[in-house]
């Protein structure tokens, strides 16, 4: 017989920051939001107090970080620092006895910028084909990307690269149509009874 004694393993907790948050689908964190704020105002309407480090005070908390992840993924924006931004502006403009104006919200860029139809004149058919094939496949891994992150800045440089590979296909298929839309529509339109060939 062992005169060892197992005592049970003090449970692992979890800090509930931003980091922890960010590990979650969009889905998730919405529904946690749900949640959290139906327990609120249920326990409020049934006469309840919310209390410092309550159940309903922590399940706030969450709902907090929850939205700040949501909305730093949808704007690029850190929503405590917006918030606090038309914060000041709005206690000015009262202040001064004059309507707040209204308050955009920032939302992330894409680090690129498109290119001009310009930009291809030089390129060979070839390389219009493959450049629209490489803007083409850059959206399709974006598009790949935000399933898992949800990021703003790929969200805008997937839109970037979505207008250049537009705008490559577009040369292309003037310059193999003849060099205008009205030359590519009297190639493309036939009497009938022909056929493409």
């Amino acid at each position: 017989m062992s005169k060892v004694i197992d005592f049970p393993k003090t449970p692992q907790t979890e800090t509930i920051d931003q980091a922890f948050f960010e590990k979650f689908a969009d889905a998730a964190l919405l529904l946690k939001c749900f949640e959290c704020v139906k327990d609120a105002t249920e326990f409020v309407e049934d006469g309840g107090a919310i209390q410092t480090r309550d159940d309903v005070y922590v399940g706030l908390i969450e709902a907090y970080w929850a939205l700040k992840v949501l909305f730093e993924r949808k704007t690029g924006s850190d929503a405590k620092k917006v918030s606090q931004e038309h914060w000041e502006i709005a206690s000015k403009c009262l202040l001064a006895g004059r309507e707040p104006p209204d308050m955009n919200i920032p939302i992330a860029e894409a680090m690129i910028a498109p290119f001009r139809p310009e930009y291809f004149d030089q390129a060979s058919n070839l390389e219009l084909a493959c450049a629209a094939f490489n803007f083409s496949d850059t959206v399709r891994l974006s598009i790949n990307s935000l399933l898992v992150s949800n990021n703003a800045q790929i969200t805008a440089n997937a839109a970037v690269e979505a207008i250049n590979s537009t705008t490559a296909l577009h040369q292309l298929v003037l310059r193999l149509s003849g060099g205008s839309l009205e030359t590519m529509a009297a190639q493309i339109s036939r009497k009938p009874g022909e056929t493409l060939q």
